[in-house]
């Protein structure tokens, strides 16, 4: 990717238009970006299935929590790549660079990916120094900052959105006229 990307995902301060449009590779961006959705996704949902499996097949609730979480992650992150590629296979650069553009004003998005990354690392971190692995960590880091930003954006994010200034224009359907479309009768 390019210092440019890494900046508007990893640091709080907004790039300028110039340089939202001169990041790199978008096709990578756009699957980065649905990676890390559909990863976020199987752990939710991972993390809500494995305690009614616990309990349904009377197994620990502990391993089959991690195991279903692990799963769930392991789903999205083969899912996603599959996802995009699907969702852009046979699309002119121009749309796919005009979707990276807009995701990348979209900080609503970003936010989460952002607290996602740095959840993602101090889970893992903490869980390591601890002696239990990277994983646990990782995915609880995950989990519990999807939940976080989502929360944060949906009750104490006062900033107005902010469209893309150079995104393509979507194409309204053309509207008849109504004396065209009436037809006589004898």
């Amino acid at each position: 990717m390019s210092g440019k990307w890494a900046k508007n995902l990893f640091l709080i301060k907004q790039l300028d238009d110039d340089q939202m449009q001169a990041i790199p590779y978008p096709r990578l961006e756009l699957h980065i970006h649905v990676l890390y959705k559909t990863v976020e996704a199987g752990v939710i949902l991972g993390s809500l299935i494995g305690p009614a499996i616990a309990l349904i097949r009377k197994r620990p609730m502990g391993a089959t929590v991690f195991n279903s979480v692990r799963n769930g992650a392991l789903i999205g992150a083969v899912a996603g790549p599959l996802m995009t590629e699907g969702a852009i296979r046979n699309q002119p650069y121009e749309r796919i660079y005009d979707r990276s553009y807009r995701l990348r004003y979209n900080r609503d998005q970003v936010r989460v990916d952002r607290a996602v990354s740095y959840g993602a690392v101090v889970g893992a971190a903490t869980t390591t120094f601890l002696g239990q692995g990277i994983l646990p960590g990782l995915l609880i880091g995950i989990g519990a900052s999807c939940v976080a930003g989502g929360i944060y954006n949906a009750k104490f994010n006062k900033q107005p959105k902010q469209k893309a200034p150079h995104a393509l224009k979507k194409e309204e359907p053309k509207k008849e006229e109504s004396g065209d479309a009436q037809t006589k009768t004898d």
